[in-house]
């Protein structure tokens, strides 16, 4: 057997594997053990029974609101449709509508595992995110709304990643195998951007992604020609998405979400108790009179994230012997730094600029998560954090020539994280989940 058929069926035995524990996950941990799973579920469930977007008035959101007053539905999201009938189909089989919930999620990261089994073998490395973090794994094994976007955003990457060249001049005719990824790029895109808000930063690295790619290639213009192309498919889905969200909405009242909000949040959530001063610690900080730098000194903003990337379950209550992060954020950092020297040493100008372009939008991300955190809700998550491993995959799907002359320190590397993933997730995670 020669050797790329051993490395797919390894490949291949990993995938599965991860898949094994994520259904595991699934199956045995019991409804709401995790994240405002019930707030999804019940948005999940609506489209079980309907298929029209309910307005913001609309009697049927009754039992959709959560803890802060607010219901999923109320959003441009659409995974709760696509998750909905899923479950229609696959309840039957799975028994519980919240697992037939659930294994949507899982059925996605499934397709990205087909996905990447499919890239040739030199870019398999855009898809490394996917395995060196099980806080990924463990989104995917329960409902929320976080899964899909992942999805999307990493079948960009895909799509990126069979680009090849990634900017080649335009094509004519939409039938040429160039234009039909960048359409579908361009759905992606547009999906992406009404699924998550804080997805939105995606948006803006796959623009000047393009910009990047043009500078590699040597020809700016076909990669502008290319992102308007992509760009005016997403922002026409996104339009329609948003004008139809417009005219479900066209006889609501402005006061109707303080309304709701007033009658089906929890007391310390409630309009009247932040109007009061008497609102949880955590909403509107900056309000409060703390400065951004103590969302640091006094809140330890960065740890808590860190720690909540890389293998936290449960509503942030099960965490792994502090050794696991410091040993898994050595191991990453040092992966990080060996994969960006690749890219400036072996990526010719393009590598040094999609370099700076991802340090860019990645800090673009960090700093809208922690400026939520400060206006909003202190909510010091990894998920929020998600489309780095996107623009990481993009990067990487372009300069995988160069990224992958350091597979011999990086295989390693990866290896330790996917080791110390599993340690967490089968160790830690599985056993101490509530059942």
């Amino acid at each position: 057997m020669d050797r790329p058929a051993v490395k797919n069926i390894l490949f291949g035995l990993v995938a599965a594997g991860i898949l094994a524990a994520m259904s595991a996950m699934a199956w045995q941990s019991r409804l709401n053990a995790h994240p405002d799973e019930l707030d999804h579920v019940n948005a999940g469930r609506f489209f079980i029974q309907y298929w029209d977007f309910p307005a913001m008035d609309d009697p049927r959101l009754s039992n959709t609101f959560s803890n802060y007053g607010v219901s999923y539905l109320q959003q441009l999201d659409v995974v709760y449709f696509f998750a909905g009938k899923f479950a229609v189909v696959a309840a039957p089989l799975l028994g519980p509508d919240y697992l037939a919930l659930r294994f949507f999620n899982i059925f996605l990261f499934a397709i990205l595992m087909v996905l990447f089994l499919r890239l040739p073998d030199d870019r398999k490395i855009a898809f490394l995110p996917l395995f060196i973090t099980p806080q990924i794994w463990y989104v995917f094994s329960y409902f929320n709304g976080d899964a899909f976007p992942m999805f999307l955003s990493f079948c960009m990457v895909y799509a990126v990643a069979r680009l090849d060249p990634p900017v080649l001049p335009a094509q004519t005719g939409l039938t040429s195998p160039q234009t039909r990824l960048l359409l579908l790029l361009g759905v992606l895109l547009g999906l992406v951007c009404i699924s998550k808000q804080n997805y939105y930063v995606l948006a803006g690295f796959t623009l000047a992604f393009f910009g990047v790619c043009g500078l590699a290639a040597h020809n700016i213009k076909a990669a502008a020609r290319n992102a308007v192309l992509v760009f005016l498919v997403a922002g026409t889905l996104f339009g329609a998405r948003w004008g139809y969200n417009i005219y479900v909405n066209r006889t609501v009242r402005p006061e109707v979400p303080t309304q709701n909000a007033e009658k089906y949040a929890d007391k310390e959530f409630k309009p009247s108790s932040q109007e009061a001063g008497t609102q949880y610690w955590g909403l509107h900080m900056r309000d409060q009179g703390l400065s951004y730098p103590q969302l640091f000194t006094i809140w330890t903003w960065h740890i808590w994230t860190f720690r909540t990337s890389f293998g936290v379950y449960d509503y942030m209550k099960i965490y792994a012997p502090l050794i696991y992060y410091r040993y898994i954020g050595y191991t990453f950092w040092t992966l990080a730094g060996a994969l960006a020297l690749a890219l400036v040493i072996n990526g010719g100008p393009g590598g040094a600029a999609g370099l700076l372009v991802f340090l860019v939008f990645a800090g673009l991300t960090v700093f809208q998560s922690t400026w939520h955190s400060w206006i909003n809700d202190f909510q010091a998550q990894g998920r929020y954090l998600f489309p780095i491993g996107a623009m990481a995959g993009m990067i990487l799907a372009r300069f995988a020539k160069a990224a992958n002359r350091t597979l011999p320190v990086t295989s390693v590397l990866a290896a330790a994280m996917l080791a110390l993933s599993f340690y967490s997730f089968l160790w830690v995670g599985l056993p101490l989940i509530q059942k």
